[in-house]
């Protein structure tokens, strides 16, 4: 399917990557393949999110209240992302609050002595060793999504405004989740980005 895709798609799915990184996530979801959309500034599609008043900036701040921020920062992290008005001590209570005491203190995976995370680790090493972060299921959806998209619209390659479109599902997945919170209705997105479509041909 990637021989499908424009040049800007590519760059997205190079990019997506790196915005996972950013964020410290160890997975890539809808709400990375939307920031690395973000990123492409020019394409067609990405003009019907700025038209809405939503930027990089914001799909960033959105993901970030609703994942929340990764564990494992020192006291140095913290009073840098406190200058700009991020109070980690605060998170981490509001964290507490909802899953219970320590819950950042758990391990993220099964410890070390079981045969099955060897087993697991093993197969990882195997399948990723390029060091690639993994697609969940829900972002696998949305590209399969940008590939129908951009048949029923009668298009040759995936470009960006599929990508996007492949976004709008309406089983849901985070990505929607952070548009609905930025105020950009599905119905109203999916207008724009296909008269968008319409303008860039």
């Amino acid at each position: 399917m990637f021989e499908q895709f424009s040049p800007e798609a590519r760059r997205v799915i190079v990019r997506v990557q790196a915005e996972a990184r950013a964020l410290g996530h160890h997975w890539i979801g809808t709400e990375h393949l939307l920031l690395a959309i973000m990123g492409q500034a020019s394409a067609p599609g990405v003009a019907a999110l700025h038209d809405l008043g939503i930027t990089h900036d914001s799909c960033c701040s959105v993901v970030e209240e609703i994942i929340g921020p990764v564990a494992g920062l020192g006291s140095r992290d913290s009073e840098a992302l406190r200058t700009v008005g991020i109070d980690l001590d605060e998170v981490r209570r509001r964290v507490e609050e909802t899953f219970g005491p320590g819950a950042f203190d758990q391990p993220l995976c099964p410890p070390r002595r079981s045969r099955r995370w060897r087993w697991v680790q093993r197969r990882r090493e195997r399948c990723a060793p390029s060091g690639h972060i993994p697609f969940r299921p829900r972002a696998k959806r949305a590209l399969e999504r940008s590939l129908r998209e951009a048949l029923d619209l009668g298009d040759r390659h995936i470009g960006v405004a599929h990508l996007l479109l492949g976004l709008l599902d309406p089983k849901g997945n985070l990505a929607d989740a952070v548009l609905d919170r930025l105020g950009a209705r599905p119905e109203l997105l999916r207008a724009n980005v296909l008269a968008d479509l319409g303008r860039a041909a």
